[in-house]
């Protein structure tokens, strides 16, 4: 039996890796698979499982998590392009905030990332920019200095 805390549900949780695994595999059932840690956790209290980011932990990944519960994944990207410069990073927030109902969130930057071609991922700009903070501060500076 596996033991932690999910400080989500405010409680000790000593659950075993088989009762995790099969509230996330009624979540899907009820919500849809492939289903992604985003919608999970939105749901997880309502099968009494532990939180995305405890699964993460447990299983070394999300795909990881879904693939021992028996599920489906999401396919993900196929190409990945490698060696973002710290310029064309900025510029892929700041082409993000110039984008219709973009709320200017990290959340919101990820969203937006998965739907266009070749923007560089959430992760790669949040890693290489030194946090979302000073990425989207960059990208508000270059908005300015084109004059918006």
């Amino acid at each position: 039996m596996t033991e932690g805390t999910d400080e989500g549900a405010g409680r000790h949780r000593e659950m075993a890796d088989g009762q995790v695994l099969d509230a996330l595999r009624r979540a899907a059932a009820d919500v849809g698979a492939p289903i992604s840690a985003e919608r999970y956790e939105h749901v997880w209290r309502d099968y009494d499982g532990v939180s995305s980011a405890r699964l993460i932990q447990r299983f070394g990944s999300w795909n990881a998590a879904c693939t021992a519960a028996g599920l489906p994944t999401n396919a993900g990207r196929t190409a990945y392009r490698r060696g973002w410069s710290d310029e064309q990073l900025v510029a892929a927030v700041a082409d993000y905030l110039r984008s219709d109902g973009a709320s200017g969130s990290y959340a919101g930057y990820d969203e937006w990332a998965r739907a266009t071609a070749d923007a560089p991922s959430a992760n790669t700009v949040r890693n290489n920019l030194n946090g979302w903070a000073n990425a989207k501060a960059g990208a508000q500076a270059l908005i300015a200095r084109d004059g918006g």
